[in-house]
């Protein structure tokens, strides 16, 4: 992370002009909001070695990715029944966790070759879409495209698509609501849109006491970090998306309709401190570039790693430990014609 922080952190990244879409990842990067994005940090996930970092983050939201999937309407009975095919979009795919488990549910049910499910893998980052290019080639995943997409501009026709999942990303991409109209817009009627949006991120609470004397040498201060959780998701996301009834109205006001939400949490075994500080390294990436000077990040952001493995060492006496992430899963549909 060090080279990140350096090369990376202290001046935003270049932006590049919009696209619209493509069968791969190898074409120019969709352009974002300026002002949204300095909000929210997009560029930050679009850098090859921080693109590379948020793969860890399977490790959690993977859990997460089954009830995100049955909540769009596509579970296993559901998906067994087919008898003609359907459009699936996942939208801010990352590194392809969502379509994963999509694709394992195929093969379990025996329906993967029968063009049944036909997916689309759209993100915008090329780096996220490579890695999702490999895994449709390595893992054997049939019927799936790799589109480079900005969710709040999407290259696809209107009335497109049956279902759309959207996972752990409404709430940090840098038009959200512009996405959801934008989801709306794509979707068939009576198609259906599920998103999964954080909560409560356990690992804050880990990770707070480790970082409190974090400081340059002289000052007084230690270097900001969230304290609770609410610090990290209001800091970063336009909207409340840790409130389910926020959520709902957000629906609402895009237009979907037979809107549900639920908020769950999942539980996620550590054996130590840097495996916790890789699962979430873009996330507290994040919150150095936002709360800390080019300074400290230059010159503190090299301690973080070592300093929260010692913490957790000392905490839990080198035996593994859990922490809880709490999503809220919201699902609604495009009224029909």
């Amino acid at each position: 992370m060090t080279s990140i922080i350096a090369s990376k952190l202290s001046s935003p990244a270049p932006q590049s002009d919009r696209t619209q879409g493509s069968s791969g990842p190898n074409v120019a990067t969709p352009s974002l909001n300026a002002s949204g994005d300095r909000a929210n940090l997009t560029t930050l996930w679009r850098e090859p070695e921080v693109g590379a970092m948020y793969r860890n983050t399977e490790y959690t939201t993977a859990k997460q990715s089954p009830t995100l999937i049955d909540y769009c309407g596509l579970p296993e009975d559901v998906l067994a029944s087919l008898t003609r095919p359907i459009r699936v979009l996942d939208m801010c795919c990352g590194a392809g966790v969502v379509a994963a488990h999509l694709q394992a549910r195929m093969k379990k049910l025996g329906i993967e070759r029968k063009n049944l499910v036909q997916l689309t893998c759209a993100d915008s980052s090329t780096s996220q879409l490579e890695h999702v290019s490999a895994r449709v080639k390595d893992q054997g995943w049939t019927d799936t495209k790799v589109v480079v997409a900005d969710i709040a501009c999407l290259p696809f026709d209107s009335n497109s698509f049956d279902h759309v999942l959207v996972g752990n990303a409404l709430m940090v991409v840098a038009e959200p609501y512009a996405g959801l109209s934008e989801i709306f817009r794509v979707l068939k009627p009576g198609g259906r849109i599920a998103t999964s949006t954080w909560a409560v991120e356990g690992w804050v609470d880990a990770t707070r006491d480790a970082v409190a004397e974090l400081r340059l040498p002289g000052s007084q201060q230690p270097v900001p970090w969230p304290q609770t959780s609410y610090h990290l998701t209001r800091s970063w996301s336009p909207g409340l998306w840790e409130d389910e009834y926020f959520t709902a109205a957000m629906y609402n006001a895009a237009g979907f309709t037979t809107i549900s939400t639920k908020t769950e949490g999942t539980s996620h075994t550590f054996n130590d401190g840097q495996q916790l500080h890789t699962a979430f390294e873009t996330l507290q990436l994040g919150i150095i570039y936002r709360f800390w000077t080019a300074e400290q990040r230059e010159k503190l952001a090299p301690l973080l790693a070592p300093t929260i493995s010692e913490h957790i060492r000392k905490k839990y006496g080198g035996e593994p430990f859990e922490v809880t992430r709490t999503s809220v899963f919201a699902t609604g549909m495009k009224p029909e014609a």
